[in-house]
This record gives C-alpha cells, structure tokens and sequence, in this order.
C-alpha cells in the first residue's frame, strides 16, 4: 500500500473515532449541542473529501455512522447519516465545476423532508406541534403575523428555511474552513 493511501486511511479512521467521541459529548450534554456537532462533523467531512477522494469519504460517512450507531443516540447517528452527504457532494459539486447549488438545496430538502417526516414516527417526536409553538411564540412577539395561512403553513415554511439556511451554513463554513487550511499550507 501507498503512502498517500495510508494516510487516507489513517485520516478517515481518525475522522470515524472524532465523530464517536463528539457523539458521546452530545449524549453527556443532553443532545444540546446535536444540530452543532453535527454541522462541524460535515463541514470536516468536506474537507476530507476535498483533500482526498469522494469514494474514500464514503466509506468514512458509513464507518461513522455504524460508529455513531454504536456511541449515540438515534436521531444524532440517523440526522448526521442524511447530513454528512450535504460535505461530500458539496465538494465533488466543486471538483467537477458543476454548479450545486440547487442539487444541495434538493437535496436538503429530501433529506429534511425524511427526517422531519419519517423519522418523527419512528422516534416519537412531533414536528407539526412543534411547529405550532414557534408559530404561537413569534406571534406573540409579533402580534400583526396572527394569520390562518402561517399557522398552517409554518411546518412548510420551516421546512424551506432549514433546508435553504442548512446549504447556506455548509458552504459557507466549508469555504472558510478549505481556504484557511490551504493558506495555512501555502504559507509553510
């Protein structure tokens, strides 16, 4: 074996054991920082992919997940296992000049619309109530927002805003994160 196929080796195992233990830190904190962990955990995903391979980095999303399995809760290893792929396709979207914009919205879009709904009745959470108390919260902050329209319609309009702010939030960090580290690099 290579030397360059060593260090992707040795780099994604590293990976699959950091994600593990940031799943076990989100567990002892009473999943408070899960949406974070799980963020950071894609954008590092990205980076991967962008150093190495896009074959390699899936492998390391399914070593992680079993890990994540093995280590967390479900929700945190069944949301990071549909997030993790946002980082991996964001870069191949990069390296192969396409513009992915949209393809990461859609895509953001099914993944939350599996979580949001499917998941809910396997895990027991209720979204639709839950998107009725942020409803009933902002309109009593914001009393002229009181309409039927929002109030059944705040599930979608959620929906569109994680998906959209999600995409945005990946990007965004993964570019900082990419540029810093090859400055760094260059710099050396």
């Amino acid at each position: 074996m290579n030397r360059e196929k060593t260090k992707q080796i040795v780099t994604g195992a590293f990976m699959a054991a950091l994600f593990g233990v940031l799943s076990v830190v989100n567990v002892y904190t009473g999943t408070m920082f899960d949406i974070i962990f799980i963020y950071l955990m894609t954008v590092a995903l990205a980076y991967y992919t962008f150093k190495f391979n896009a074959k390699m980095a899936v492998l390391v999303l399914f070593t992680s997940t079993f890990i994540l399995f093995l280590t967390g809760e479900l929700f945190f290893t069944l949301y990071s296992f549909f997030t993790l792929p946002l980082g991996i396709l964001y870069i191949y979207c990069i390296k192969k000049n396409i513009d992915g914009k949209w393809i990461l919205r859609v895509y953001s879009m099914l993944k939350n619309f599996v979580v949001l709904f499917l998941l809910n009745s396997l895990l027991g959470l209720n979204t639709f109530t839950d998107a009725k108390d942020i409803y009933y919260s902002i309109v009593g902050l914001f009393p002229l927002l009181e309409s039927d329209f929002l109030k059944n319609g705040m599930f979608i309009i959620l929906w569109i805003v994680l998906s959209f702010s999600e995409v945005y939030i990946i990007k965004v960090y993964t570019n900082l994160f990419i540029l810093r580290m090859n400055k760094n690099k260059m710099m050396k």
